[in-house]
């Protein structure tokens, strides 16, 4: 048991909140605490302002950025965090499963202290002037961070989708945190191209 000023301190300390804090739904549906797995804390140690996670199998990369987008706004005051996913359904599930779920499964207190209003589809949006929102698209407004998912497929299914990410959403990000995550789809298209780049 934590004493009450260790916990007060463990609370400053991002690291320590993820790895203690939140919930989420393991393959089985079970809850489970989240702890960053090696390969999110390989991530979290050499993070930087714009990040390609070219993923081979499934990492919980995805999961990774939706926690840590939940606990930026949760502690961090008028913070606005986009996620966008290639599809409707895929933006629905994210948003239920890997936001919606681990809000809804932290203590009380902390609630308490952030309650959530879910007054459109895919947002929360907190007391604090901070919201979190998953959708297919994020043009509007200025993003302290945007998570986009499976962005090679977006590329390869509807580049004009892709267009719009790269000259709305991005332009909406600015010098703030971006990370484009995805398996490779081809060799073509905007996706391709940040990798190729990335590389050299």
């Amino acid at each position: 048991q934590m004493q009450a000023i260790e916990l007060y301190e463990a609370m400053h300390d991002q690291r320590w909140r993820l790895a203690n804090l939140y919930m989420i739904q393991d393959k089985r549906g079970r809850r489970v605490n989240f702890v960053p797995n090696d390969a999110q804390m390989r991530y979290l140690q050499g993070a930087t302002q714009s990040d390609i996670i070219l993923k081979a199998r499934q990492l919980g990369m995805t999961a990774l950025m939706c926690i840590l987008g939940l606990d930026e706004v949760l502690f961090n005051n008028d913070w606005r965090v986009g996620i966008i996913a290639h599809t409707l359904g895929d933006a629905n599930e994210i948003f239920e499963t890997k936001v919606k779920f681990p809000y809804e499964s932290l203590q009380d207190g902390i609630k308490a202290a952030r309650p959530a209003k879910n007054d459109r589809a895919g947002l929360l949006r907190f007391t604090n002037g901070s919201s979190i929102r998953v959708a297919t698209s994020a043009r509007s407004g200025t993003l302290q961070r945007l998570h986009v998912s499976e962005f090679g497929k977006i590329c390869a299914i509807a580049p004009y989708k892709a267009r719009e990410i790269v000259t709305g959403a991005f332009p909406a990000v600015g010098h703030n945190k971006k990370t484009i995550e995805s398996t490779a789809e081809g060799q073509e298209g905007y996706f391709y191209q940040f990798c190729d780049e990335a590389q050299r």
